[in-house]
């Protein structure tokens, strides 16, 4: 972990990968439903053989859509867990004192992306076609509906942690003399 010089793009990974595992995730989710039920129209109901179709659906695609159930919850995790990923990258990160400026216009342009992408959002969520499967989503679309005020605090603060340990990090490279 010596010299590591991430998290100035940090914000912009985590806003491009939460709001790709999100399209995924609800993705995911209405294609098996929607699957089921068009398979379950066609072929519910009827006996082939010795199995009957409505119990061999329930057991095979509605266990898999019982399974998709869980990305509501993982999904939240999955971000929870890369807001924290940013804090601890920015611990780890050795900067010099002349990057504080340039950092603060990478949050102030992150900020500006999030709100473009918080609108995009909120128009895939509100479609009539999607809306059900992303209404599950409870604490993801908290997050993405609040974006913008997302990356703010996390910038600041991943920026605070940064640009503090620094004068520490310093002290421990050239023992002290520093300080």
């Amino acid at each position: 972990m010596k010299n590591k010089k991430a998290g100035f793009t940090d914000l912009f990974i985590f806003m491009i990968i939460a709001i790709a595992l999100l399209f995924i995730c609800g993705v995911m989710i209405f294609i098996g439903g929607k699957a089921q039920t068009e398979i379950q129209d066609k072929l519910g109901g009827k006996m082939i053989g010795t199995a009957n179709t409505t119990e061999v659906i329930e057991a095979t695609i509605g266990a898999v859509n019982q399974s998709y159930q869980a990305l509501y919850w993982i999904s939240i995790f999955l971000i929870v867990g890369m807001i924290i990923s940013i804090f601890i990258g920015s611990y780890l990160v050795t900067t010099k004192p002349i990057f504080f400026i340039p950092y603060i216009f990478i949050v102030i342009i992150a900020i500006i992306v999030a709100v473009g992408l918080s609108n995009a959002y909120e128009q895939v969520i509100e479609n009539p076609l999607l809306a059900s499967t992303f209404a599950g989503f409870i604490g993801a679309n908290y997050i993405m509906l609040q974006l913008p005020i997302w990356i703010a605090v996390i910038g600041i603060v991943g920026g605070i942690i940064m640009f503090v340990r620094m004068g520490s990090k310093e002290n421990q490279l050239y023992g002290g003399q520093y300080g």
